[in-house]
């Protein structure tokens, strides 16, 4: 029985990618490749060989959303708790809870969510780039390893993709229309990836001051010009009442804390020395000890999550697959370094460019081994391959010779 409906919703699933890719042709084989190569790597792990990552984290949110769902669907929504790292298992829970358990169907959840970042990558990069370059960033997404493999798995990072690829989509369409509507996606996708990791946060913060000052800007050049610009004064009064509770310590913002706590460097050190811990942990002299070395450890920390394990980490042969994971990172960074200028001279790449160079500091303090670490620069990635897309095709096609 729980094979059958998992097959049911991996038939949903190619259903759902077959229209889209009748809808828009120019991604047919990209989305339809990224399809089959997911679905094969479902049945391997299912029926052959457990995946890497398919135990620990994977199986107690699948075992929490079982759990839940013997209690019937009431209990279910019962145990809704707001942005907090079960969210995950209370989504699989609600469909266990209408039909049954079934680990297929939660994976075709995970797929669902692979198969439509490929798209809204595709469709992003349609606005930023070139449709040349849009197709190599569909590509890449397709075939990217980690996103490969956890976009078939229970776990929360291809959730937080798809939800941050929603978000940036709306960045993009707020730099050019300054709309209300490109407010609300970018809102949505903030805050849906930030219901399965708190830190994703970030980058809302860091739009939204953005926008704030960006709209202080408007209406002070409205007043010069003798037009009262309602829209932008009410956009500046949300911001800076959001922006004084915080200050104030009266909100929390999830991961982070409170403001007072967010800016305690104790609270930062103990985070380090938890963290950096097992086979895979990032070296001892990472740890931040005093205020000041945050500093310089900060940025070093960032390196390591960013590319880690470098040579010298390998300690073990499963180490090779965090090597060669981190080498791709490398390789999409030299590409973005030899596309700055033009990544500066755009709006929109130069807000995403700040909340990635965010987000790598801000994990990058709270992780302290690559093995993890793999795991969640991979939340991110999508915005090296977006700022990298120009250049992709030496990464992804080889140029054919007369």
């Amino acid at each position: 029985m729980s094979d059958l409906l998992g097959f049911t919703s991996l038939a949903f699933v190619i259903l759902f990618t077959l229209f889209l890719a009748l809808r828009f042709p120019k991604i047919f084989t990209v989305l339809f490749t990224a399809l089959i190569l997911r679905i094969l790597l479902i049945i391997y792990g299912h029926y052959i060989s457990p995946l890497p990552d398919s135990t620990a984290d994977a199986k107690s949110f699948e075992n929490l959303a079982g759990y839940w769902s013997q209690q019937g669907l009431l209990y279910v929504i019962s145990r809704f708790e707001g942005p907090d790292p079960k969210f995950i298992s209370w989504i699989i829970a609600i469909p266990y809870s209408l039909f049954g358990r079934s680990i297929l169907m939660a994976q075709s959840i995970s797929l669902l969510c692979g198969i439509g970042s490929v798209f809204l990558g595709w469709k992003l990069a349609t606005k930023l780039w070139s449709d040349h370059a849009a197709i190599k960033v569909a590509w890449t997404i397709a075939l990217f390893p980690s996103l490969v493999l956890y976009s078939v798995l229970i776990l929360r990072e291809t959730y937080m993709v798809f939800f941050l690829l929603l978000s940036l989509y709306g960045i993009s369409l707020w730099v050019k229309t300054k709309s209300l509507k490109s407010l609300a996606i970018s809102t949505i996708g903030f805050v849906g990836a930030t219901f399965f990791h708190g830190a994703m946060i970030m980058g809302a913060i860091i739009f939204f001051t953005i926008v704030g000052i960006s709209s202080l800007k408007s209406f002070i050049k409205s007043l010069n010009k003798f037009f009262f610009n309602y829209k932008s004064l009410i956009l500046v009064l949300i911001y800076m009442t959001i922006l004084s509770l915080y200050l104030t310590n009266r909100i929390s913002v999830p991961y982070l804390g409170t403001f007072k706590n967010s800016t305690d460097i104790h609270n930062l050190q103990k985070r380090t020395e938890v963290a950096t811990r097992g086979t895979a942990s990032w070296p001892e002299w990472t740890t931040i000890n005093s205020p000041i070395e945050m500093i310089y450890k900060g940025p070093i920390r960032s390196i390591y999550l960013a590319f880690a394990p470098f040579p010298w980490d390998v300690k073990q042969i499963r180490h090779l697959i965090g090597l060669f994971d981190g080498i791709l990172y490398m390789y999409l960074s030299f590409l973005i370094l030899c596309n700055i200028k033009i990544i500066f001279k755009d709006p929109t790449l130069r807000i995403f460019l700040i909340i990635l160079l965010a987000y790598i500091f801000i994990f990058g303090i709270g992780v302290g081994n690559f093995g993890t670490g793999i795991r969640h620069r991979s939340k991110f990635v999508v915005i090296f391959i977006l700022l990298a897309a120009p250049l992709l095709k030496r990464l992804v096609f080889i140029k054919n010779k007369k």
